[in-house]
């Protein structure tokens, strides 16, 4: 779609069909959606043939623990232990972020008021994110990566990005940084690592 720059050039932010996100998050569902068939497909067309070569599949337990009771008390006391270490491991390296999906949210840009300058800065920087294609063919550049808001506690900073998500249809994922810490070795590198991990699961969603 043609990108208006009037449009642009009054601040306004680009929405719905105009946006090449959209189009962009609907071809990555489709793909999402072929992927999953082709994973379901190949074992459903593996089943049908063991059946229709009179072969089927036959659940059950295993003869050697069927015939050796006692395996199940070893296999059980190894399932055990195996949770009793591992589940602490695996809390400790969650990322601590809060997620706020767009529905959720109550803040928008037009309840920013009082930064005019850096208001429209977002505004600009937002449609470069939306409307990443247009910009990349019509004035040959490549998109921001990121935006880096600077300045003292209480300015503004969190609310300015939860209103340029809830702008954007994105959702938010909040995190302080104390929140990193952990008492567990190499646990925190682990946490930062989930965190970006979580942050490019929810930017291809």
């Amino acid at each position: 779609m043609q990108m208006d720059i009037t449009q642009l050039r009054h601040g306004n932010v680009v929405r719905g069909n105009e946006a090449d996100t959209t189009s962009t998050r609907e071809r990555q569902r489709r793909r999402r959606l072929r992927r999953l068939l082709v994973a379901i497909m190949v074992p459903l067309a593996w089943v049908w043939y063991r059946i229709l070569t009179n072969n089927p599949i036959k659940f059950g337990i295993p003869d050697v623990v069927a015939e050796s009771p006692e395996i199940w008390i070893s296999v059980g006391l190894m399932f055990f232990l195996c949770l009793l270490i591992g589940i602490p491991l695996l809390g400790a390296g969650r990322s601590p972020h809060t997620l706020l999906r767009p529905s959720d949210s109550n803040v928008s840009l037009s309840d920013v008021v009082g930064a005019s300058a850096t208001k429209r800065e977002a505004v600009d920087t937002l449609n470069f994110f939306l409307k990443h294609q247009s910009f990349a063919d019509e004035l040959g550049g490549s998109p921001r990566r990121g935006v880096l808001f600077e300045g003292p506690p209480g300015t503004g900073k969190t609310y300015l990005a939860k209103a340029l998500a809830a702008e954007a249809g994105v959702p938010f994922l909040f995190v302080s940084a104390s929140s990193f810490q952990s008492m567990y070795y190499g646990q925190t590198n682990r946490k930062i690592r989930t965190y970006f991990k979580a942050l490019r699961k929810a930017a291809r969603a």
